[in-house]
């Protein structure tokens, strides 16, 4: 009797088994890696930013307490014209007001100078105010736009009407570590009495 004896056939299942398993290992370890380095740019990128809106918040507080400044200025001088009295504390050093801009300063909130053509920032600029904010450096123009009698105000004294005197405030602040500017642009209107404040009409920047 004739026994068969089993042929050996010789398969590569095992080999593609461990082909196998190494791609989809290898698969696996590329996917996780993206992962990894999609968070860490998501990450970064939310830094980056929270960092950039951090410092347009800071410019636009700084550009803002020059506009605050402004308007004191303004109250100071239509009071004090001379600035010879309490006005006097706004001329540099102690003040935001440079010396050299002090004639020319007056003259535009007493409004000799109308809508001049002086500018805060950039070429031939004469700013009528210099700050230092948080790191910021701040410069300021203050131009007198017009004014307005109101109706009806000299009832009470026909010689002393109260005019609305309009003033266009325009501030910059730049911090020149970080590149970082901010602008604000804002129009008041100021009563030419003593002791009347300023109501803010309109904004931008």
């Amino acid at each position: 009797m004739i026994i068969p004896s089993a042929i050996p056939m010789k398969t590569g299942v095992a080999s593609n088994e461990r082909g196998t398993s190494f791609m989809t290992v290898m698969l696996l370890m590329l996917i996780i890696g993206a992962l990894g380095v999609a968070a860490l740019t998501m990450t970064g990128m939310e830094n980056s930013m929270a960092g950039s809106l951090r410092m347009v918040e800071e410019g636009t507080d700084a550009a803002e307490a020059c506009v605050g400044s402004a308007v004191r200025a303004i109250r100071l001088t239509i009071d004090d014209p001379q600035m010879t009295g309490p006005a006097a504390v706004l001329i540099a050093p102690q003040g935001p007001v440079p010396a050299a801009n002090q004639g020319v300063f007056t003259q535009e909130i007493n409004g000799t100078l109308r809508n001049n053509t002086d500018i805060a920032v950039g070429a031939g600029n004469a700013p009528n105010l210099v700050m230092n904010v948080n790191g910021y450096v701040v410069n300021g123009d203050i131009d007198f736009l017009y004014s307005k009698r109101r109706t009806g105000s000299d009832f009470a004294d026909p010689d002393k009407p109260t005019y609305d005197q309009y003033y266009r405030i325009d501030c910059l602040a730049a911090n020149a570590a970080t590149g970082a500017t901010s602008r604000v642009i804002v129009t008041f209107d100021c009563l030419n009495t003593t002791g009347e404040g300023c109501v803010k009409r309109g904004s931008n920047g």
